[in-house]
Formats: structure tokens, sequence, C-alpha cells
């Protein structure tokens, strides 16, 4: 599948060892691309608990993987304006460390490493150029015409 895999430039964090320099892209990017998806799976380390607590409430279903506890949600308007609104957390990168996002059954948008790491799947290069248009300081972008699973 053709996608765009973006990088954006990081810092460290007391709490995260990356986080973007700059989150401004994140409401943009929930209104123009995610309207269409019908749930998000959210990541996030176990010993996030506060996290983890909030997580839980929006969830439909979750589950432990390890080191990792993933929670489902519903992209209903409700939950939708929860995490376009409350997903920016005090060290300036998203509060969870990898968020998927599926239209159907297909993952179609991947947010990785508090934000700093993002996927479009199912996109031309005119797509992926305007994708690319919305983070504002980005390390490394790169375009697929296929994708190897």
């Amino acid at each position: 599948m053709k996608h765009i895999r973006i990088h954006l430039k990081t810092i460290s964090t007391a709490n995260k060892t990356s986080v973007p320099n700059d989150t401004s892209y994140w409401k943009k990017l929930w209104d123009t691309y995610t309207r269409e998806y019908a749930s998000v799976e959210i990541q996030c380390w176990q010993e996030e608990v506060h996290d983890i607590e909030e997580l839980t409430k929006l969830s439909a279903h979750s589950v432990k993987q390890g080191l990792v506890k993933s929670f489902t949600i519903t992209l209903n308007e409700k939950n939708c304006n929860y995490l376009r609104n409350h997903s920016i957390d005090a060290d300036g990168g998203l509060k969870w460390f990898t968020i998927f996002f599926y239209k159907e059954d297909i993952q179609m948008l991947e947010i990785a490493q508090y934000g700093s790491e993002i996927v479009l799947y199912g996109v031309n290069e005119k797509e992926a150029e305007e994708f690319e248009a919305l983070f504002p300081e980005i390390e490394n972008a790169e375009y697929f015409k296929e994708h190897l699973m």
C-alpha cells in the first residue's frame, strides 16, 4: 500500500525520551484526516497509570500486551472531541505512545513515539505532499509506492 512516513524533530524530556518539538499539527490532523475512521487503538506503557485511567473511561475494549496496555476506542463524536482536545501532555508530546486509526478493519494512520512518527497509508504522491505540509518541523519524510508486510 502506498504511504508516507514522517519523522518530526524531537526533544527529550524528564519523562519521555522523545517528543515532537511542535504539536501544532494535532488539531488540523484530526479535523482533516480522521472523519472517515471508525475506531482508534491507543497503546500506552503499563506504568502510565494516569493515562490508563483516562483511556479506560473512553474504551470499548482493552487488553494487556506485555509492557503495553492497548485500548480500542470507537470514534463517535464525543470520543473524537475528547481525543482531539485532550491529547497533548505537560511535556508537549502526545500522552500516548502509539495511536492506530482504522477505517473498518484497515489501519490507515499510525502516530507513534508520542506523536513524533506519523504514517498515512493509501495515499498517492500528491496527497502525501498535502499531508506533509501539515507538519511544521520535519526531520525526514519519505513516500513509498508500496508497503511490504
